[in-house]
């Protein structure tokens, strides 16, 4: 039980870190600027990694600057790609899309 608990964790610390990366409100706001000055109007945060990340705190962080900002987001799921001759165990996950 003990080293279960411990992989869970280390997974819940290796989320957050992904997510505070990924989420963070300067490096979204340069992103935005350069999609915008490109002359696109949405902005879409790949992921690398298919995990659920809209509920950890830097997403949640990152919803009140959107906001506050007056952006307009959503949460669209995405499909992972996966092998036609083995079948898949998670299909799909969340991404953000910004939109201006």
């Amino acid at each position: 039980m003990k080293r279960a608990e411990t992989y869970r964790e280390m997974a819940a610390r290796m989320r957050r870190r992904i997510a505070s990366d990924l989420f963070a409100p300067p490096a979204i706001a340069g992103v935005i600027h350069e999609a915008a000055s490109l002359g696109y109007r949405r902005y879409r945060i790949i992921q690398a990694h298919p995990f659920d990340l809209s509920g950890t705190e830097a997403a949640q962080a990152l919803e009140r600057w959107l906001m506050e900002e007056q952006f307009r987001y959503v949460w669209r799921t995405t499909y992972v790609e996966g092998d036609p001759l083995r079948p898949a165990s998670g299909t799909e996950y969340p991404e953000l899309e910004i939109r201006w």
